[in-house]
């Protein structure tokens, strides 16, 4: 019997955690949240009462492996990522980031 899953799954160099769980018999329900950092960012709720292929251990489980799989496809895409988050990489040009690096190195340089 499978009780559930924990990923921590990456995008763009931050972790977030995808947990996903069965509620058991008395709530037939697959719960899935999503984590960055101990906060919720999503969850999503599967009720699976009058599903025939959840009424057995092995069709529970690959149900879940299924659900748990496809919400760490939208983290990898980034749907839980802020629609600001982006990083300097991204929002330098190469001559940018180098004119960057070669200032903090000025700022950096002792006096003379």
């Amino acid at each position: 019997m499978v009780t559930g899953f924990n990923t921590d799954v990456k995008y763009k160099g931050v972790t977030y955690h995808v947990q996903t769980e069965d509620k058991g018999p008395t709530t037939p329900m697959v719960l899935t949240l999503i984590y960055k950092g101990g906060e919720i960012l999503g969850a999503k709720r599967f009720h699976y009462k009058d599903v025939p292929e959840a009424q057995d251990d092995k069709g529970l489980a690959k149900l879940m492996e299924d659900i748990h799989a496809a919400t760490m496809n939208e983290v990898k895409q980034g749907r839980y990522a802020p629609q600001d988050d982006k990083t300097v990489i991204e929002d330098l040009s190469l001559d940018q980031l180098v004119l960057a690096y070669l200032a903090s190195r000025a700022a950096a340089a002792p006096a003379r």
